[in-house]
């Protein structure tokens, strides 16, 4: 054997030896370096401005803000509204109920999203649709709560902050053209109060003044408005004195414990029978697990197509921890309590938070399940203390102004910053036969 063959085997063998190695780490970097070019690529393809894509929960569901600006917007025969989903199911009802929606991989939901100039989303754009197809769109983040926990860009557990915080140049610039393609590039982010708008910009990395204090879409069914999406609400839980259970997941539900672990279920049962209450059960789409089906007042709604805010409407007294559904909560001035058996973990080990959890949390604060059982007592029997509190730290989330029906105000902001139309109205008879008649035409 000569000296080169050695040197070749000797080569070919470290080269495999390497790609064994780092096998994984080259899978990643190649995708995203193919997601860099398409979605940069994308840019260049033709968008119509009277093409609106609309999206939330993570391409799941068809609720939260979105849902309701969706609502309002599809009136306007000028403006094609589609929803884009990941759920082939949801595809299917929304279609039967005259309902212009596609799978986001289907072909016409890939041609709508690399048509519409504009998407309307709850999440980010990597989560609702398909990112490589909105290269060159423009975004409008509703986002879907006012809460507590630090998320995006300034949480510190993040590939984005771990960015934005990089000491070497070239890593920080390549990181940053990942995290422009790869998790979201947003033009417009809806916030709630000055407070609140005060740390979107370095959640979302956008500036100030593309941060805007409009409310949130879907708390307008609080005062009496969509009255109709409220017909297929579940009867028994509008018919009801209803307590609700509504916690957040620890790190996307890796840290969650058991029910069992957290709430005496026979327990409860037996308190509800004597006080005439249900107790619902409603956990993060991120938390799993399963309750008896033999309790007669208890019931875990995790997984029934409900509307959060309708549930929240139709709720008298809220549980829950670090989640956000309590903010929105504090527009019906209802008793909240706060169940945090396990504030320090989830600070060290989940999320960090904006805000002092002590200054913000207006209602009793508990940290087993006896306390727990007994603020329960508290709020059912009429004992609240906390009624001036909640409405100061209501003013802290939501501006006056953010306080009553929001939606006309975020749909004429859209039209006039963002689709450069003036808003125009339409009956909703007309709407549906437009949206049928359209609908018919692209199925064919």
């Amino acid at each position: 054997m000569d000296l080169t063959y050695l040197l070749s085997l000797a080569a070919a063998f470290l080269f495999g030896v390497f790609v064994g190695v780092y096998r994984k780490k080259i899978k990643v970097h190649t995708r995203r370096l193919v997601g860099v070019l398409l979605y940069n690529t994308v840019r260049l393809f033709p968008r119509n401005g009277r093409i609106v894509v609309f999206g939330s929960e993570g391409g799941r569901g068809y609720r939260g803000n979105p849902k309701y600006l969706f609502l309002r917007m599809r009136r306007d025969p000028r403006i094609r509204c589609i929803w884009i989903l990941k759920d082939r199911s949801v595809v299917e009802r929304l279609n039967s109920e005259g309902i212009e929606a596609y799978y986001y991989h289907s072909l016409k939901g890939i041609y709508y999203q690399l048509r519409a100039k504009v998407f309307i989303h709850s999440h980010s754009f990597h989560d609702d649709f398909d990112r490589f197809f909105l290269g060159g769109a423009i975004s409008v983040n509703t986002w879907h709560g006012v809460g507590l926990k630090k998320v995006w860009a300034a949480n510190k557990k993040t590939f984005t902050y771990k960015v934005l915080h990089e000491t070497n140049p070239i890593k920080k610039f390549l990181g940053m053209l990942l995290v422009r393609t790869m998790f979201g590039r947003e033009n417009y982010v809806i916030s709630t109060s000055e407070r609140v708008s005060s740390y979107y910009p370095e959640t979302f990395l956008v500036s100030e003044e593309n941060v805007f204090s409009l409310g949130q879409a879907r708390n307008d069914v609080f005062f009496g408005e969509f009255e109709e999406e409220e017909d297929q609400f579940p009867e028994y839980i509008k018919n009801n004195r209803v307590i609700t259970y509504m916690p957040t997941h620890r790190y996307y539900g890796k840290l969650d414990r058991e029910i069992s672990e957290v709430l005496d279920l026979e327990k409860i049962d037996k308190f509800c029978e004597e006080h005439g209450y249900i107790f619902l059960i409603k956990r993060h789409m991120y938390s799993r697990g399963q309750i008896p089906e033999t309790l007669k007042h208890v019931k875990d709604v995790s997984q029934e197509d409900l509307d959060p805010q309708l549930l929240l409407k139709y709720t008298d007294v809220l549980i829950t921890d670090y989640s956000s559904c309590y903010t929105d909560y504090l527009l019906l001035d209802r008793p909240v309590i706060f169940y945090c058996y396990d504030l320090e973990r989830y600070l060290e080990q989940s999320n960090e938070m904006y805000f002092d959890y002590f200054e913000v949390t207006p209602g009793p604060r508990v940290k087993d399940f006896n306390a727990l059982l007994e603020a329960m007592t508290d709020a059912v029997e009429g004992r609240d203390e906390y009624a001036g509190e909640r409405k100061r730290v209501l003013n802290i989330f939501y501006a006056k102004e953010n306080q009553s029906p929001v939606t006309d105000k975020q749909v004429d902001f859209i039209y006039n910053n963002v689709l450069k139309l003036s808003p125009a109205e339409k009956s909703d008879s007309e709407v549906q036969d437009a949206s049928i008649r359209e609908l018919k035409r692209e199925v064919g």
